[in-house]
């Protein structure tokens, strides 16, 4: 794994594209390669300069601040399922009660988070249940029959990449915490 992500959002959406800006902007000053899709041309299909960043990413994050996914979007989940083929490297985290039915629902891991009913830290309780908790496992393993094994750059480049998972983690944290606040000022509105 590159530490690359691909974040998304739905065009002619002005809070879901300042927040992608920002998530984009913490990740890369924290060590990520991060993308975001090229809407110069279109932004009723997917461009070739968005499929060849989703090509070099290894996961996909979008929040989405509404109920409905854009056909873009859609164009841009079934492209990087394509790729990944593992729905939990593609997350969705919904604020809002989402519309979307059928077999597009299965080529990406869904959230829904609602800051009125759950507090943050249940949110991303479920984020690390529905995503991480089978790649903790599996790093940890990893890294424990590494150090059994006497095997140093196994094992370096075996925490490296658990490292990569908390940083992500880190960042649809800090996804989902913008997400809350957004909600609760714009309730006192």
């Amino acid at each position: 794994m590159n530490k690359t992500l691909f974040i998304t959002y739905n065009p002619k959406n002005p809070d879901e594209q300042t927040l992608a800006l920002r998530l984009h902007s913490i990740a890369v000053t924290n060590g990520f390669t991060a993308y975001l899709p090229d809407r110069y041309d279109s932004i009723a299909h997917i461009s070739q300069n968005t499929k060849n960043r989703i090509l070099q990413a290894d996961y996909v994050i979008m929040f989405a601040l509404t109920d409905k996914l854009s056909n873009v979007v859609k164009e841009e989940i079934e492209f990087a399922y394509q790729k990944l083929l593992d729905k939990s490297r593609i997350i969705v985290v919904y604020s809002t009660q989402k519309n979307l039915t059928g077999s597009m629902t299965e080529h990406f891991t869904e959230i829904y988070c609602n800051p009125h009913q759950e507090n943050t830290e249940k949110i991303l309780e479920r984020i690390i249940q529905q995503v991480f908790s089978k790649e903790f496992e599996k790093w940890d393993k990893a890294i424990e029959e590494a150090r059994k094994n006497k095997q140093k750059q196994e094992l370096k480049r075996k925490e490296e990449e658990k490292d990569m998972l908390n940083g992500i983690l880190a960042i649809l944290g800090i996804g989902v915490g913008l997400v809350v606040l957004a909600s609760l000022l714009s309730d006192k509105k």
